[in-house]
């Protein structure tokens, strides 16, 4: 008797604990925690921790777990690496991360052969999507939210203008379509450079932007150190004093806003998520955020994204149960219409790309603080890159 007690206890336990594990649902993230990009790593966590504080840490009784491996200074042998760990060993339901292009490409192959969904919270180059049916984007395209900028800026009294912005995808994508739309609008291009990711002092450019005598300088460098140096420098260049205007996109988000100082008014942005905005969902999402990581927390780009990655992997398992393909998580979450805290975003059904409201904001001072203050909406902006390049692989 008491031997078939014990047999009976350890297969209950063995199917406890073998119902247990197969109830969890993981969701791998890739991204940087150390070298220059470490502000993401940091703002993904932040974000995460806030979403299972508001949400609880699983659905319909199932735990979402969050594995994190930490790809540094932007290695994309690594990311490659850790996808595979991560659905090798860990077997990961959902993957996701990627700070920047070049980690996104270097697992397309890995995810395709796994049929891993695979949600991409930054990585911004508009060809991502096309390299992998199991891509998903959550952030944006840096062609979607520069789109607007360049006929704003004309129309706003800007009529000649010169750019500058970090050489590599994401940066030729940004000013490609800068120039597209501020050209088509009657604007003058008094100038082009294009900067190596490893530069650092960026005095020399900043002087060849003084001397065009340009009514505003667009730049675009990848957020966090590089586009706080970049920025520091058109003011100790003289170039805000001279009366040229800032134009930008992520370099001017909220959390680098400190950096600057008072230098950084009247600095004009194009993105896809004003922090200050009073929807409700962004209400409660800083409130959450806050009592995670403090008073001083700021969310940016890059806790939006993970924020709505988790939003979408709650819904996948709340409608399909811990137990979804590959295409069944693709299909549904590409069906999704949600009401994020940057606003409606849905998804382009075919490319699997957002589709969300793109914001021209200024830099502004509000009871003291430095913020960002809508100045125009444009609705339901998809990826132009994607329409101009229908066959582009």
């Amino acid at each position: 008797m008491k031997r078939r007690l014990i047999a009976s206890a350890a297969a209950a336990l063995i199917t406890l604990s073998t119902a247990a594990y197969a109830d969890v649902v993981k969701f791998g993230i890739i991204a940087p925690f150390s070298g220059p990009f470490a502000v993401w790593g940091k703002q993904f966590k932040d974000s995460v921790e806030a979403f299972q504080k508001l949400n609880g840490k699983s659905v319909n009784g199932h735990e979402i777990q969050i594995i994190w491996r930490d790809e540094g200074a932007g290695d994309a042998s690594k990311s490659r690496q850790f996808a595979e760990e991560l659905i090798l060993r860990e077997k990961v339901n959902v993957l996701g991360g990627f700070a920047l292009t070049p980690d996104a490409l270097a697992v397309s192959e890995v995810i395709s052969e796994s049929k891993t969904p695979t949600i991409i919270l930054n990585a911004a180059t508009s060809i991502v999507t096309r390299k992998s049916p199991y891509f998903l984007r959550v952030s944006m395209t840096v062609a979607q939210y520069v789109s607007p900028l360049g006929g704003w800026a004309v129309q706003n009294g800007i009529k000649s203008i010169y750019t500058m912005v970090s050489d590599y995808a994401p940066g030729i994508d940004a000013q490609d379509e800068f120039l597209s739309g501020f050209e088509k609008a009657g604007g003058k291009v008094l100038g082009k450079d294009r900067v190596p990711l490893n530069v650092t002092d960026f005095a020399p450019y900043m002087e060849r932007a003084l001397q065009s005598k340009a009514d505003g300088l667009f730049i675009f460098a990848p957020a966090g150190a590089p586009s706080v140096a970049m920025v520091r420098e058109f003011e100790r260049r003289g170039l805000k004093a001279a009366g040229m205007k800032l134009l930008g996109t992520g370099e001017m988000q909220e959390i680098f806003l400190p950096s600057f100082g008072d230098s950084i008014l009247g600095a004009i942005s194009s993105t896809h998520y004003t922090e200050s905005n009073q929807r409700p969902e962004n209400i409660a999402f800083r409130k959450a955020l806050t009592e995670v990581a403090g008073k001083d927390a700021v969310p940016d780009m890059a806790s939006i994204a993970v924020w709505d990655a988790l939003g979408l992997v709650y819904e996948t398992v709340k409608a399909l149960g811990p137990k979804f393909t590959g295409d069944q998580a693709i299909d549904f979450m590409k069906s999704k219409t949600i009401n994020s805290p940057r606003g409606p975003i849905s998804w382009d059904p075919k490319e699997r790309d957002i589709i969300q409201n793109v914001y021209i904001r200024e830099v502004k001072k509000v009871d003291g603080k430095l913020i960002n203050v809508d100045l125009a909406t444009y609705e339901k902006v998809r990826d132009p890159w994607k329409d101009n390049h229908p066959d582009a692989k």
